[in-house]
């Protein structure tokens, strides 16, 4: 019997069902705990494997993988730059890395926004090479087929804005129930920059990209909070914006988190808690106030340290102020009280109402500590209680415990002793 003899078609079939089994590994490690429940890539998205293993250094990368080590594949196929990877181990990368955001999307929306990155990453890369996509729909659909399609066949530099627009709808159908996966869509969008950097795409083609994602994003986040707004219109129309403000602008902070702390969401709650704000305010509802403002703390200080790091954020300074103003103003604890203050006037120097309610707070804190002296005082301590009161009436001229602070503060010097 003569022995069988190994084949060229043999070799093929063996790199064949290695790279199928390679592919569903690399699936595995992608999706982690969830790859019991999610069905696999195709088995012709295999050419991934395959494609790699053609690139320089991907043999390697294969061989350890098909030796237990499928880590420095993982490493090997995401390793940056994406420029100057062959136009078929980009298109298998954008669409691969596609399946795995599909498939984290509604359980691990970090790690299916990171996927969505990768695959945007890969097709503005390929779309820059432009030739590969031309020869591939040429060869599915043939000569006539292609004429035929060419009106309606989407330019290859426009293929990176098709992928925006697709996770931007995964946003947008998601923006009144907040589901994870529109969570995934509008951190990817989020990412757009980093993707443009894995690619090496050149500055236009980022811009372009760039521009489409800023645009998208801002839309899904607006229609969700066009339902607050929209509620908390309703509430004002029949003379409840006062009692019903809070629980409706809580819903808030859940959309501030599903859009990964996004800077529009703080500045519209703080837009609206001002609104709801001065209603409680002008009624000297303190309670209620307090009560308003506490769940919102966080947000309020994520804007405020923006507005910190970036003076050019000038429009929402004043309104950010304003809600230390108020939180000064319910605050008993005196030092606390000091420091909502201080942070109102040091985000908005010319806000009045915080120089109002700070000069007022240094007058008080002034006229009680020269009420705490004896016949002997420190002229140390005399010194700082003049500053206090030179710096309130700097803040605030016209403040009504100014007039008393002076006036203490001359018959201290004058009746005291000091040292």
């Amino acid at each position: 019997m003569d022995a069988m003899t190994w084949r060229a078609e043999d070799d093929a079939l063996l790199e064949r069902l290695e790279a199928e089994n390679l592919l569903e590994r690399l699936f595995a490690h992608h999706v982690g705990v969830a790859a019991p429940h999610m069905k696999p890539p195709h088995p012709r998205a295999a050419g991934l494997v395959t494609s790699a293993r053609k690139t320089p250094g991907g043999e390697d990368a294969v061989q350890a993988a098909l030796g237990g080590d499928v880590v420095r594949l993982v490493r090997f196929i995401e390793a940056p730059p994406m420029k100057g990877k062959p136009p078929e181990l980009l298109h298998h990368l954008a669409l691969y890395f596609h399946k795995v955001a599909s498939a984290l999307e509604g359980i691990a929306p970090e790690a299916a926004a990171n996927a969505w990155m990768r695959s945007l990453a890969a097709w503005l890369a390929l779309a820059e090479e432009r030739a590969y996509l031309s020869r591939l729909e040429e060869a599915v659909l043939g000569d006539a087929q292609r004429s035929k399609a060419q009106s309606a066949a989407i330019p290859p530099e426009r293929m990176p804005l098709e992928v925006v627009a697709e996770i931007a709808k995964r946003a947008e159908a998601t923006a009144r129930d907040l589901a994870p996966a529109g969570r995934a869509a509008l951190l990817a969008l989020s990412w757009i920059d980093n993707a443009a950097r894995l690619a090496s795409a050149p500055e236009e083609s980022a811009k372009r990209a760039r521009f489409e994602a800023e645009r998208r994003r801002n839309a899904a986040i607006d229609a969700a909070v066009g339902v607050i707004g929209e509620a908390l219109d309703d509430a004002n129309v029949r003379g409840e914006l006062a009692a019903q403000g809070r629980n409706i602008l809580l819903r808030a902070m859940d959309v501030w988190t599903w859009s990964g702390n996004d800077e529009a969401v703080e500045q519209f709650v703080v837009d609206k808690l001002g609104t709801v704000g001065w209603e409680l305010y002008r009624a000297r509802s303190w309670d209620a106030l307090k009560y308003l403002l506490e769940p919102f703390a966080p947000l309020i200080e994520s804007l405020a340290s923006r507005i910190e790091k970036d003076p050019t954020k000038i429009a929402f300074s004043a309104p950010c102020a304003q809600m230390y103003v108020f939180l000064s103003e319910v605050e008993s604890f005196a030092a606390r009280k000091l420091m909502y203050a201080e942070r109102a006037v040091r985000l908005c120097p010319t806000h009045r109402n915080g120089r109002l309610v700070l000069a007022a707070i240094l007058c008080d804190q002034a006229i009680e500590t020269m009420r705490s002296m004896v016949v002997i005082a420190r002229k140390a301590e005399l010194d700082r209680v003049a500053q206090m009161v030179e710096r309130a009436e700097k803040l605030y001229p016209q403040a009504t415990e100014l007039p008393e602070a002076k006036g203490m503060l001359e018959r201290v010097r004058k009746g005291r002793i000091t040292f």
